[in-house]
């Protein structure tokens, strides 16, 4: 598993300086955001639904999340995202956090709004101290959504994902919609 994420952070950099590079030579802009939402994760075979609505939590399994996109070209979207929580309670304390990359395609990028579909690959961790043990692993997913620029600096995004999750989180599903609030640069 370790392997796993040192393979996904390392692919996470190379697309972070790829796009950066890219950035510079077409002077293409960056927005920085969150996600306002709701997450559904299910178990295949009937193991059960949690559904969790959040305020900013619409991200890797619900938890707050940051994104910055960073356009490739006009049209090509890179963003990395991270996300983290820590809850306690009676001294004991659960912990999560996790990465994920996701490319998209805006399909009219030069108009103030437009629809986009996205690919995401991600990998989280939580952990419950106190000999509670730890769980990890990768996901794989897809999204379909609508970006719009209010102004010059302000982009609004709406948009639903489906991720299936391996390893530790074997037959989890994740459906997600959400409301993005970004600042763009």
């Amino acid at each position: 598993m370790r392997a796993a994420f040192r393979i996904f952070s390392s692919v996470s950099v190379l697309a972070l300086c790829g796009a950066h590079t890219t950035m510079a030579q077409a002077k293409a802009s960056a927005e920085i955001g969150t996600l306002v939402g709701v997450t559904v994760l299910s178990a295949s075979g009937g193991g059960g639904t949690l559904t969790h609505v959040g305020i900013p939590g619409d991200g890797v399994q619900a938890s707050p999340t940051i994104y910055a996109t960073f356009f490739a070209s006009p049209a090509v979207m890179i963003e990395p995202q991270a996300a983290f929580s820590l809850l306690s309670s009676g001294g004991s304390t659960l912990t999560s956090f996790g990465v994920a990359l996701q490319a998209g395609y805006l399909f009219t990028p030069s108009q103030p709004g437009s629809a986009y579909v996205a690919a995401n690959g991600t990998f989280q961790t939580v952990s419950l101290s106190g000999g509670g043990g730890s769980v990890s692993g990768p996901g794989l997913g897809g999204a379909l959504g609508y970006r719009f620029k209010v102004k010059n600096n302000v982009a609004i995004r709406l948009d639903g994902r489906y991720r299936r999750w391996f390893s530790d989180y074997s037959d989890l599903n994740e459906i997600g919609f959400g409301l993005g609030f970004g600042a763009t640069f």
